[in-house]
């Protein structure tokens, strides 16, 4: 649906130029659902985009009441980009009753009778961390209802930005920095659906939101006001999040000043969640979740012959139970998305899939085991402990404003994955030579690891990149910062549940003042979730050419991580390093807090 700037009006009036006493504009100015309409926190806009205020500059809530009030005053057309603030405006302003936006502005009218909202879910797609715009989930509304015509419709909202670059440090600036030209999308449901569940193979939670009618109807002004903008998408404080975040808090517009600068969208689901606004709530595994997942229940080898029956299209021969019922649809819903079978063949395999499934209706697959995603631990990282390294000792120190880590509990995921952004550590010095001395091991922009398993029926490829600034080893057996950036690419396989081992070959590039190189970096290791709810990981690589050394440098790691504390999080390491016949160790305990 594309939005009109500026919305036609059926007629043109204007209404009384009364002027409102200072005492009913400071009440607007005060009402937390103004401030919201306003995009402001504390008082103050969350972004430096002013567009949406009228004078094109923020002055002060009472300020943009008084301007509001004036330009609807002036012309009644002037309401058509502003329903969500006139909404607001009639509680305290009488004159304002008999003006009806559906009267007035054609294209808004349409708008309300073409998405009607008689109830709103709340969607959260999870992450896909090989897309720069996917890596911390997606987050918008879906509008259910009848439209003007009779029929049942379903439309998502969202927003987002478009990424057109292979370059990562240029997407990051313009997403961090500068802003980037954002979209505000309102679209038929099915269209983002499909696209999440079977191109991007992400699963979806539906969250029934518990709103009330009048809420719903803001909801649906509010959502054409910013239809009107043009707002700049940034990562980190106007995201598809910022956007749902404050649809969301339309129904606890006081609590918004209590909302975090740096959104995510799980900061969304868990805050709908914290204050009693979720009805309802369902699961939508992707294709390869389900996969995956209920090839652990019925074998590789039932697996085996389940796929080789639907590349031939001969289910009827087979006998299925009801979760190698499940599992057939799945995969042949894959196979058809993957183009590994016709279409004719997938219409015959569904067809007899209906017919075992009819057998199994009163049966469901039991999920409530399945870790939920309000369940996951704040995305924000600080962390403080001690190392051992170079037979010396340190306090150690890390932080990062929101990131998922491998050292993370990730077996709600497909796979072990990682991503964090702005990533520093530092170390000071403990002992009599080096006390209080500062050393930056790291200062990472982004780093991405997603290690999805291989299963019977499909290859996945694991990968991972990073770029930022690294304390390397050299070959002289010194640690030096370098600028560097890492592409990986390999494989990952489950031996058994909680049993993962993964093989990747690294290329990188680093460079400082005295040196610059290209390297290459094999890698295998294994993690092992225990019964003590922890997860132990081992990791062992070697590096040929870093830092120009002649010798390659190998490398052992050994880690655990204890699970089990809200917002806590305990990690042990150790790390040997050879190069030639030397070795370097280190040993390091941190104590992290999740925010």
């Amino acid at each position: 649906m594309i939005f009109a700037a500026n919305s036609t009006a059926s007629d043109v009036t204007q209404t009384s130029d009364s002027k409102v006493d200072s005492a009913t504009l400071q009440q607007i100015a005060n009402d937390p659902l103004w401030q919201l309409l306003l995009q402001l926190k504390n008082g103050k806009p969350i972004t430096n985009d002013t567009s949406i205020y009228i004078s094109k500059s923020f002055v002060s809530p009472f300020a943009e009441a008084q301007a509001t009030i004036d330009l609807f005053q002036r012309n009644t057309q002037n309401i058509c980009n502003y329903p969500a603030r006139l909404r607001l405006l009639k509680r305290y302003i009488p004159e304002f009753d008999l003006i009806t936006p559906a009267e007035h502005c054609a294209e808004y009218r349409k708008f309300v009778e073409s998405v009607p909202a008689d109830s709103i879910k709340l969607i959260y797609a999870s992450e896909n961390v090989t897309s720069a715009s996917s890596m911390m989930g997606h987050i918008m509304l879906r509008l259910d209802g009848t439209n003007d015509n009779g029929i049942p419709v379903k439309h998502g909202i969202t927003f987002f930005t478009e990424l057109d670059s292979l370059n990562v440090p240029h997407i990051m600036y313009e997403t961090l920095m500068t802003g980037k030209e954002g979209v505000f999308k309102v679209a038929p449901y099915q269209e983002f659906e499909q696209f999440y569940l079977y191109e991007e193979q992400r699963n979806i939670w539906r969250y029934t939101l518990d709103f009330n009618e009048q809420q719903r109807h803001f909801v649906q002004d509010y959502i054409w006001e910013l239809g009107q903008q043009s707002p700049a998408y940034f990562f980190h404080i106007f995201n598809c999040a910022t956007v749902t975040q404050l649809l969301v808090n339309i129904a606890r517009p006081a609590h918004l000043n209590q909302v975090a600068s740096w959104l995510t969208p799980l900061d969304v689901v868990k805050f709908a969640q914290a204050n009693s606004l979720v009805a309802s709530t369902q699961f939508v595994p992707s294709n390869k979740w389900e996969i995956t997942t209920l090839e652990e229940s019925i074998g590789s080898r039932r697996a085996s012959a389940i796929s080789s029956h639907l590349a031939r299209a001969q289910l009827d021969s087979l006998s299925l139970s009801f979760v190698e019922t499940k599992y057939a649809l799945a995969l042949n819903q894959y196979f058809r998305s993957a183009q590994t079978i016709s279409e004719q063949k997938y219409q015959k395999n569904s067809a007899e899939i209906a017919a075992f499934d009819a057998k199994y209706k009163h049966l469901s697959l039991d999920v409530s085991e399945l870790p939920v995603p309000s369940s996951r631990q704040q995305e924000g990282y600080v962390a403080a402990g001690f190392t051992h390294q170079d037979s010396r000792s340190f306090m150690a120190f890390r932080a990062f404003p929101v990131a998922r880590r491998l050292a993370d509990d990730n077996r709600s995921m497909i796979g072990e994955t990682e991503l964090i952004l702005a990533d520093v550590e530092f170390r000071v010095g403990l002992e009599q030579s080096n006390l209080g001395d500062i050393y930056v091991d790291k200062a990472m922009l982004y780093q991405m690891v997603s290690r999805v398993p291989v299963t019977q029926n499909i290859s996945n490829w694991s990968s991972s990149f990073n770029i930022g600034i690294n304390r390397v080893l050299t070959g002289e057996r010194q640690r030096k910062l370098i600028v560097q950036s890492e592409f990986g690419l390999g494989f990952t396989r489950e031996v058994m549940q909680g049993l993962g081992v993964y093989s990747d070959i690294i290329v990188g590039a680093g460079a400082n003042k005295h040196e610059a190189f290209v390297y290459a970096k094999p890698v295998i290791g294994l993690y092992a979730y225990t019964k003590l709810n922890s997860k132990l990981a081992v990791n062992l690589s070697r590096t040929y050419n870093q830092y120009g050394s002649d010798e390659p440098i190998d490398a052992v790691s050994f880690s655990l991580h204890q699970y089990g504390f809200e917002n806590i999080a305990l990690d042990f390491e150790v790390n040997i390093q050879k190069v030639a016949d030397e070795y370097e160790s280190s040993a390091s305990f941190m104590l992290g807090y999740r925010f």
